[in-house]
């Protein structure tokens, strides 16, 4: 399945682990606070109990599963650009 992560951590130290724990499952970075790939949800719960031990009281993290169909139907948009299908995901490990 794919995941998309949003996170509001306020701790640039804290945010830095968490960056590097999601780059390490496999998830690509999106935008500022975003980043999505594939995980089973399995690896969801075990990534989301380790990073749950980093938080701060008012930090935040979703986990946001997304069915494949509609995560191949991602459009990105930014400034005069508007991006279809080019959301780079690294598969690592395997989708249990």
């Amino acid at each position: 399945m794919y995941v998309v992560v949003a996170y509001d951590i306020s701790d640039e130290k804290i945010r830095g682990k968490v960056r590097r724990l999601l780059r390490r499952y496999g998830l690509s970075f999106v935008s500022r606070s975003v980043y999505a790939g594939r995980l089973s949800y399995n690896r969801i719960l075990f990534l989301s109990e380790k990073i749950a031990g980093y938080l701060k009281e008012r930090d935040t993290i979703a986990f946001v599963p997304v069915q494949n169909v509609d995560f191949s139907r991602t459009i990105i948009v930014s400034k005069n650009k508007i991006s279809r299908n080019e959301l780079q995901i690294i598969f690592a490990g395997q989708d249990l």
